[in-house]
């Protein structure tokens, strides 16, 4: 109540909400002087409110010099940063205000941190004139918990990049990143991404973080905002655990499930959280618990039996989360399990494939809007996929499903929040962390506004050109792909190469993302063998010639020619023993003893091949043009000469 009657009192102070204002989230009160603007050629800061912003004025120096080129000068404007105490009430509050000096006001660390933001993203958007306008916002986030969900368990994704994610969160002024840190893909490829005292094999080989930069990367976090909340996924989603407990995991359904029958599975699974638990700040503490199957179990007893104990786990870890002194969130879907066991009130439940928001606000539940229909991206997958001018135009945390009754009619202290969730399903060899970036950042941007909750004057076209001039977060490199000059990335004027020997072609990179061109000429000394390759590395390769069998459904094609194959899922020998590879068969056979021009071109959803100038076809599929070795170091390799060529990291 005092939130609202604070917001009334805002919304009457203040008259005009202002288009030309173009931060995002959009803020939820301005006051814009059209006609005036303060001139900044350098600044200088002043800090009234004392130690406990100390962090932010130490970085805010090179953000600044980030995104406006402008150096601290004792003859600069004034940045002052002061305490108001009326904005007490309303978490993450905060004033700004541009006039003769720019002026900072919160009352709390947050709000001070999203002011800064708001002031960045101006100085961003003058930093050719070096003139912001004059002008008081007055903002403030209307949703408690604005998430970002990564997979990092399938698909790892180093330290550095996280810290990056985090500037990115920041930036847009969302504030829990949400770590899926266990489960496994398709492919028996297992992955948990910490430490483990008690059973060292069961961390990752491929990538983890040792407890180090746990430590580091929310100290880090802390600075911008943003709490780390940890999940380690289970009864489900549990090959990692089955592999170095085979005694537990579940014979009735799956070895990629913990068999929540056995008395020993429950003790188990609290020594991983007993270890990884005091490692983490956050409040929550998530323990899975999502697609639990059973529909292949045909008896009907044991249907029964394994729902009430899956309903008494969730109970039985909540109340263990909370002996520790954190909450515990789970994914919903225990719902569709049989069984009468009610699922413990002080669980926060993650609603991602049930809809009944309603119902469960009546039950007493606190809940979170992870909506699979609108909120969850997977790189490189058929199946799901945000539909950013949806969600912009039509979608609210209050909407869990396309029905009425799906639909809160209004917000509740029990909606804690909602959740973008990329879910990296393809695994290791899925799309890179360069492409999972690139897809998903600029849903990121929506969410923001979404679940900060503001009104958005703008129309989403508007909106997305808005979006676009606000992606140069400050210190941050993970959408430096999109930024790239045009270059040639690598060259080879003439080689020549034998089926047995691999030679490099580049030492410091393996694969080129979208966009790319690659050019070059073959004479093949015979006709290529199946599966011989031309270039290659562990995650693609481009063959002479490769025979492939396409099934679908009951009807099989058989294509041989030039091919390009991308990994999928886990890494095996090569390419083509990859679980369900992206496999390109181009209706094109090389001949022998004669000089042939290739030309392939990858861009977003599409690969295209041309020979000789001439169109050959075109797949829509985003792959990545190998560049690690001439040939292949895992199997047979091309026979013959190549020249003059050049990989190019634009559309040539």
């Amino acid at each position: 109540m005092k939130k609202l009657l604070m917001a009334f009192i805002w919304m009457l102070s203040i008259t005009c909400i202002a288009r030309s204002i173009n931060i995002i989230p959009n803020p939820q009160v301005i006051n814009y002087q059209e006609d005036k603007f303060l001139e900044i050629k350098n600044y200088r800061v002043e800090n009234q409110v004392g130690e406990e912003i100390s962090d932010l004025i130490e970085i805010l120096p090179s953000e600044i010099n980030s995104v406006a080129k402008l150096k601290r000068k004792k003859s600069g404007v004034l940045i002052l940063f002061k305490k108001n105490l009326e904005l007490d009430s309303i978490k993450g509050a905060y004033q700004l205000t541009i006039s003769s000096k720019v002026v900072i006001e919160a009352n709390s660390y947050r709000g001070f941190l999203y002011a800064t933001r708001s002031l960045l993203q101006l100085l961003e958007l003058s930093s050719a004139t070096k003139r912001v306008p004059f002008v008081t916002i007055q903002d403030f986030p209307n949703y408690k918990q604005r998430i970002l969900m990564l997979d990092v368990a399938r698909k790892f994704i180093p330290l550095h990049e996280l810290k990056d994610y985090i500037r990115t969160m920041a930036w847009f002024k969302m504030n829990e990143l949400h770590l899926h840190l266990s489960d496994n893909s398709w492919g028996g490829y297992p992955a948990y991404r910490l430490p483990c005292e008690k059973y060292p094999e069961l961390t990752s080989k491929d990538g983890h973080y040792s407890w180090d930069e746990i430590r580091e990367l929310q100290d880090f976090a802390k600075v911008y905002g943003i709490v780390i909340t940890p999940e380690i996924d289970s009864p489900g989603h549990s090959l990692p655990f089955t592999r170095v407990r085979p005694d537990l995991k579940s014979t009735l359904i799956s070895e990629n499930y913990l068999d929540i029958l056995n008395p020993e599975t429950i003790p188990f699974v609290q020594s991983i959280l007993d270890e990884v638990i005091p490692h983490f700040d956050a409040r929550d503490v998530h323990i899975g618990t999502d697609e639990y199957r059973i529909h292949r179990i045909k008896d009907a007893e044991m249907k029964l039996r394994i729902g009430e104990a899956f309903r008494d786990y969730i109970n039985q870890m909540s109340d263990y989360v909370l002996s520790k002194g954190k909450n515990c969130r789970i994914w919903s879907g225990y719902e569709h399990m049989p069984g009468k066991t009610e699922v413990r009130k002080q669980t926060i439940i993650d609603m991602w494939e049930t809809n009944d928001a309603q119902q469960k606000l009546d039950q007493g539940y606190r809940f979170i809007n992870s909506s699979h229909y609108y909120t969850y991206i997977v790189p490189g997958a058929p199946y799901y996929g945000v539909d950013d001018k949806f969600v912009f135009e039509t979608w609210s945390p209050l909407m869990f499903g396309p029905k009425e009754a799906s639909i809160l009619k209004q917000n509740t202290p029990q909606l804690l929040g909602g959740a973008l969730h990329v879910w990296n399903d393809f695994g290791p060899t899925g799309y890179t962390t360069s492409e999972i970036a690139r897809l998903s950042l600029p849903s990121l941007a929506v969410f923001s506004q979404k679940l900060w909750g503001s009104k958005c004057a703008y129309s989403f076209s508007e909106f997305r050109q808005q979006r676009d001039r606000l992606m140069n977060v400050p210190l941050c490199h993970l959408l430096d792909r999109e930024k790239e000059q045009a270059s040639v990335i690598v060259t080879r004027h003439r080689v020549k190469l034998e089926s047995s020997k691999a030679k490099h072609l580049c030492k410091t990179k393996t694969d080129v993302t979208y966009p790319w061109t690659l050019e070059l000429k073959v004479f093949p000394s015979d006709i290529p063998a199946d599966q011989t390759a031309i270039l290659s590395s562990r995650l693609s390769a481009l063959y002479g010639s490769l025979k492939y069998e396409y099934k679908e459904k009951k009807k099989s094609t058989i294509k041989e020619g030039v091919a390009l194959v991308r990994a999928n899922q886990n890494y095996f020998h090569h390419p083509m023993d990859s679980h369900r590879p992206d496999v390109l068969v181009f209706d094109y056979k090389l001949k022998p003893q004669v000089w042939q021009h290739i030309k392939l071109i990858g861009e977003k959803k599409k690969t295209t091949l041309f020979v000789n100038g001439k169109k050959i076809g075109s797949y829509p599929i985003q792959t990545v043009c190998p560049i690690q070795w001439l040939g292949s170091d895992r199997q047979m390799g091309f026979t013959g000469v190549l020249k003059d060529l050049s990989v190019y990291n634009y559309i040539k």
